[in-house]
């Protein structure tokens, strides 16, 4: 918990703690994109060596079909709560979820990245963190702009 809420404080805390006005399905999605964008990388930094992070890769992967059941249930949500993610699942015949979850998957390989390049390239992962940063603002900026 300790490491969400830094990542929360560091990086977009302010629209997930000063959301009074935002829906509850915008708080979940900021909240999901600090997690899966923000802190998961820190937890994984902190938790393992440079040696384990390469030798649980492949169940941190696996861990992916777990995470699809997570996406699914925020996903159902935002279909019932909200009338445009009903349209747009409507009108890309449901590849909109298809996507998401490709997505999904992408940004928590993209932390596993992070990770392993905190021990073994710093050049790396200070580019590759800068991206992720900028990303998770224009993710936030989305939600917190559009879902209104």
């Amino acid at each position: 918990m300790q490491v969400t809420m830094v990542a929360l404080s560091q990086m977009n805390g302010k629209n997930y703690f000063n959301g009074k006005d935002l829906s509850e399905l915008q708080l979940k999605l900021i909240g999901a994109n600090a997690h899966i964008n923000g802190d998961i990388w820190q937890a994984m930094r902190s938790s393992f060596s440079l040696e384990e992070l390469i030798s649980i890769k492949r169940y941190y992967k696996n861990y992916n079909r777990s995470i699809a059941k997570v996406f699914d249930d925020l996903f159902n949500s935002a279909i019932e709560n909200d009338k445009r993610f009903r349209n747009l699942h409507s009108l890309t015949f449901g590849l909109d979820k298809v996507y998401g979850k490709m997505m999904l998957y992408k940004w928590r390989n993209r932390q596993l990245k992070l990770a392993v390049y905190s021990y073994s390239n710093p050049k790396k992962f200070k580019r590759l963190k800068r991206q992720t940063e900028t990303k998770m603002k224009k993710i936030d900026r989305m939600i917190m702009k559009r879902l209104r």
